[in-house]
C-alpha cells in the first residue's frame, strides 16, 4: 500500500503509529466475538488523528446538515443526547466491536464504509439476513434518480416527488426493477391541517419497496404525471453502500417534515453517499432542486422522459382538426383505431396515429374503454407503427427537463401609488412560481405559493408593514380539449388586507377557491373565467364572500407574457 502524507513534524510520530495500526488491523482474524477494548481505544484514536468524522460521507451516514441532525431516535444516532460528529463515530466503533457480531445488521453501511476508510476488523455482514434478501429480491447493477413532475392538484405531489430505481438481473437471469420511495400519508382534504402536521408537528415517515411498472404506471396512466429517469454514473461500491444505508433507514423511525426532511432531502443525503460535493441550496430542497444537484455534482449520465397520455393528446391537439378528433375518439371506443388512419407513411400520417394510440390509452386508464377494446386498439395501431414509421418517435421538450426549468423561489420589487401614496412592495416567494412567471416547462399555466410575504414600505411617511402573507395559493388555468376536458380551478389561504364598508382595508385572514373554465384561442392565447366563494375573519368578526374573476392570458414574441 502506498501513502502519501504531508504533515509537520510533530505529526510524524502519530502518522507512523498510525500506519503501524493499519498494518496490524488488517492481520486481524475475521471472526471475533469481542474485540479488545484496547483496539477500539486505537481505532478511535486512528479516527481522530485522521480527522474521519469531518468525512461529507460521514454526515451523509447520520443524515446531517450543517451540524443539524433530521433524525433524533435513539436507535439511529448512538451518541444521543451529547450528538457531535465525532462523538457518533466514537459510540459507532464501541456499538460494532463491544458487542455480538450481529450488531453489525443494524448498521452496515456504517460498517462498509468504515472498513474501507479505516480498515476495521471485518464482520460477518453476509450473515445478516436482511442483507442477503435484499440483495436478492432488489438486484442493483444500476441505478437511477427517478422524478414524477408535479401535480398541483394534488396537495402531497404540489412539488412533484423523487424516488430510487434499482435495475439489475436476479439468480436466473432476468431483468427486473424497483422502485424506493420515501414519503408520508397525505390522503386528506384538510390542507391547513395537513400543512401544519407535515410543517410544524411533523408526520410518520414511510419507505415503500415496489415492483417499477406499478410506480410507472401510477404516475404515467392513472396520475398523468411526465417522469424523468435520471441514469446515475456510479461505482459498485457506492451503489452498494447506498444499498446498505436503505437498509439502516429501514429500521429507523423517520419524522416527515414538508420543508426540511422530505423526499428530496432523504434522497439528497444518499447522493451525498457518493462522495461527490452536492450545491448547498439552503433550508429548503425540493424535488427539482435534488435533480439540479445531482447533475452539477456529474452524477447523471443518460436521462429518459416518459410522457402521459393526456399531455400526447393535448400537445398534438393543434396539428388535427376537431372533427378529425371526434372521429379517432369514436373509432377508439368501438376497437377500429386503425381503420381510417393515413397508411401514406408521411408527418401527418404520424401524427395522426400517435395521436390515436394516446387517446387509446388515456380512454382505457380513464374507464371509458375496457380492456378488450384497449387492448384491440393497440395491437393493431402497434402494428402499423412499426410497419410505417420504426424510424420516427416523438421527442419531449427539453423546456419540461426539470434540470433546465427555473429556480422555486423569488424576490421581486414592485411599485405602488394607493390612496394618494406612493410605496414599494419587497416579495419574497420561497417556494415555486406564479402566473407571472415563465410556465413553459409545466403542462399549462399555473401558480403554486407558499408563505409568500410582501412587505409594503411607504416611500413619504410611515413605516413599513406587512402587506399580504399568502400561505398556500394553487391556481391552474387548464384549457378544456374535446377529449380529455379540462377544468380550471383555484385554492387560496392568505392573511391580506380586504376592503370593509368604509373601502379602507382590514388584515384578514382568508380562504377562498373556486372552478372554472379556460379555452386557447390559438396556441399562445388562453382566456378563462373563475367562480368561486370563501369566508374571511377580521376585528372579530366573520364573513363570506363570492369571487368571479375573468382574464386572458398572452404568451408573446422574446419570452414576454401579459395578463389582462
Amino acid at each position: 500500500m502506498w501513502v502519501n502524507i504531508f504533515l509537520k513534524k510533530s505529526g510524524m510520530i502519530a502518522a507512523f503509529f498510525l500506519l503501524l495500526f493499519q498494518f496490524a488491523v488488517a492481520s486481524t482474524p475475521l471472526l471475533i466475538e469481542r474485540t479488545n477494548p484496547e483496539t477500539i481505544d486505537r481505532l478511535k484514536e486512528s479516527a481522530k488523528i485522521s480527522h474521519l468524522y469531518k468525512s461529507p460521507v460521514w454526515s451523509a451516514l447520520l443524515h446531517v446538515n450543517n451540524g443539524h441532525a433530521n433524525i433524533l431516535e435513539s436507535g439511529f444516532l448512538l451518541s444521543l443526547p451529547n450528538f457531535s460528529l465525532a462523538n457518533e463515530l466514537d459510540r459507532t466503533l464501541d456499538f460494532l466491536y463491544s458487542g455480538e457480531q450481529a450488531r453489525v445488521c443494524r448498521f452496515p453501511a456504517r460498517y462498509l464504509w468504515l472498513r474501507r476508510e479505516l480498515n476495521v476488523p471485518a464482520l460477518p455482514l453476509d450473515a445478516c439476513p436482511d442483507v442477503m434478501e435484499f440483495r436478492q429480491k432488489a438486484p442493483l447493477d444500476e441505478l437511477a434518480l427517478v422524478f414524477a413532475s408535479e401535480s398541483i392538484a394534488q396537495p402531497a405531489s404540489m412539488m412533484g416527488h423523487t424516488f430510487l430505481k434499482f435495475s439489475g438481473k436476479n439468480e436466473q437471469g432476468q431483468e427486473i426493477n424497483h422502485a424506493i420511495s420515501f414519503y408520508t400519508d397525505a390522503d386528506t382534504i384538510n390542507l391547513p391541517k395537513l400543512l401544519f402536521d407535515s410543517m410544524v408537528v411533523g408526520k410518520k415517515g414511510y419507505f415503500s419497496l415496489a415492483p417499477y411498472h406499478e410506480k410507472q404506471q401510477l404516475y404515467v396512466d392513472i396520475e398523468q404525471r411526465n417522469v424523468w429517469e435520471y441514469q446515475l454514473t456510479l461505482t459498485d461500491s457506492q451503489r452498494e453502500l447506498i444499498r446498505l444505508h436503505l437498509l439502516e433507514l429501514k429500521q429507523t423511525r423517520l419524522t416527515y417534515f414538508f420543508q426540511k426532511y422530505n423526499c428530496a432531502t432523504l434522497l439528497n443525503f444518499i447522493l451525498g453517499l457518493t462522495g461527490q460535493p452536492l450545491p448547498d441550496k439552503g433550508w429548503w430542497v425540493t424535488p427539482k432542486d435534488l435533480v439540479k444537484n445531482a447533475a452539477q455534482a456529474g452524477l447523471i449520465n443518460t436521462t429518459r422522459v416518459i410522457t402521459p397520455s393526456r399531455w400526447i393528446v393535448n400537445g398534438l391537439t393543434n396539428q388535427i382538426s376537431v372533427s378529425e378528433q371526434q372521429s379517432i375518439r369514436e373509432q377508439v371506443h368501438q376497437g377500429t383505431a386503425a381503420s381510417n388512419l393515413n397508411r401514406s407513411g408521411n408527418e401527418s400520417a404520424f401524427i395522426r396515429l400517435t395521436f390515436s394510440q394516446a387517446y387509446n390509452q388515456y380512454a382505457y386508464f380513464n374507464g371509458t374503454v375496457n380492456k378488450e377494446t384497449w387492448q384491440k386498439n393497440n395491437q393493431t395501431l402497434t402494428a402499423l407503427g412499426t410497419e410505417l414509421f420504426s424510424d420516427k418517435s416523438l421527442s419531449a421538450d427539453n423546456r419540461y427537463n426539470p434540470i433546465n426549468t427555473p429556480g422555486d423561489s423569488q424576490v421581486s420589487l414592485s411599485a405602488l401609488y394607493d390612496a394618494g401614496e406612493a410605496a414599494l412592495a419587497l416579495t419574497f416567494l420561497p417556494i415555486s412560481h406564479t402566473l407571472n412567471d415563465d410556465n413553459r416547462n409545466y403542462a399549462n399555466e399555473s401558480s403554486l405559493q407558499l408563505f409568500s410575504t410582501t412587505l409594503k414600505v411607504p416611500l413619504h411617511k410611515g413605516s413599513p408593514k406587512l402587506d399580504k402573507l399568502i400561505i398556500y395559493d394553487m391556481q391552474s388555468i387548464t384549457p378544456h380539449n374535446v377529449l380529455t376536458g379540462g377544468v380550471s380551478s383555484r385554492f387560496h389561504i392568505a392573511v391580506e388586507p380586504h376592503l370593509n364598508k368604509q373601502l379602507s382595508d382590514n388584515r384578514s385572514f382568508a380562504m377562498s377557491g373556486g372552478l372554472g373554465y379556460t379555452k386557447r384561442i390559438v396556441p399562445d392565447i388562453d382566456v378563462y373565467v373563475l367562480v368561486g366563494g370563501g369566508g374571511a375573519y377580521a376585528k372579530s368578526h366573520s364573513y363570506l364572500y363570492s369571487t368571479l374573476e375573468m382574464g386572458a392570458i398572452l404568451r408573446e414574441v422574446w419570452n414576454m407574457k401579459s395578463l389582462f
